[in-house]
């Protein structure tokens, strides 16, 4: 039998909670779903508090021995998650490489370290292999929400209002805060998106999972993950009544009617066995390892 491919992850960027829950949830489908491919071990730049991965390490805790061991030595295969550290030149030396960054525009390739990826098929203008996320419903940081939070008046924002969205809110007597005003905020209200940054996406699948409804501009990213009509449209450049109307909506059955199918379409795509199929088909690309029977 062949040995299973030995991956190294390093994650210097992600570090929201929710994404950082991606990189968890991937190494925990490769844990519990039997895979030709080795739970990786994981490094991340800084602290961990937002990773709860077992066995993960704060690669700035590591001493300079410790860290040189591990570039020279572990994995044969590594996966950058963000920023390219300076030493990564290093790695490159001796091992195969893969590049996950989680904002990156057209026509910048030449940033990339490694084999290219990313997390939807809408930005893999170039080619670059795809990765499926999944979403644990159960994360710490947004869990915990009860009745009387679900049926708060409050709204998430992930950017600032327009004049005719303030108008609105305020007629409405809807508090508006903003999605990192504090982590209880997370489990309140429901979620506004003005803008198409991949970590808003990403954000707006884990608080619908957590039943969070979800009123966004139109973008390819929350289509690609919620699904049409996972969320509440909200106008682009409309004036007050339109959001009036939107915000109408989010707070009504209408909302949760969204909230419920985005879920469904989470599960049926972006499941686990899902994730670790595209991890694998990666991995194996990238090592030109084929595929592997294991012998129980």
């Amino acid at each position: 039998m062949k040995a299973k491919i030995d991956c190294v992850w390093y994650v210097s960027s992600f570090r929201r909670p929710w994404e950082a829950a991606v990189i968890g949830n991937l190494a925990a489908a490769l844990k519990t779903k039997k895979s030709e491919l080795k739970t990786p071990q994981i490094y991340v730049e800084g602290g961990p508090a937002n990773f709860r991965v077992e066995g993960i390490l704060s690669w700035d805790s590591l001493t300079f021995f410790e860290r040189t061991a591990t570039v020279l030595f572990k994995g044969n295969l590594w996966h950058l998650w963000g920023e390219p550290p300076s030493w990564w030149g290093w790695i490159r030396l001796r091992a195969r490489t893969v590049h996950t960054p989680l904002d990156t525009r057209p026509g910048q390739r030449g940033q990339w370290r490694g084999h290219p990826t990313r997390f939807f098929a809408e930005q893999a203008h170039e080619g670059e292999s795809v990765i499926v996320p999944t979403f644990d419903a159960k994360v710490a940081w947004a869990s915990g929400r009860d009745e009387e939070d679900s049926q708060a008046s409050t709204l998430l924002l992930a950017a600032a209002p327009d004049p005719n969205l303030s108008e609105a809110l305020a007629e409405a007597g809807i508090e508006a805060l903003p999605l990192e005003a504090s982590e209880s905020s997370l489990k309140r209200g429901r979620a506004l998106f003005t803008d198409d940054h991949p970590s808003n996406a990403l954000l707006a699948a884990y608080l619908t999972m957590q039943g969070v409804p979800v009123m966004a501009q139109d973008t390819p990213l929350l289509k690609a993950l919620l699904g049409p009509g996972g969320y509440i449209a909200a106008p682009r450049g409309g004036d007050k009544s339109g959001w009036t109307k939107a915000l109408g909506d989010v707070m009504s059955e209408n909302g949760r009617s969204a909230s419920a199918s985005a879920r469904r379409f989470l599960k049926k795509n972006y499941g686990v066995s899902d994730a670790v199929e595209s991890l694998e088909k990666l991995y194996r690309s990238v090592t030109g390892a084929s595929a592997v029977k294991e012998k129980f």
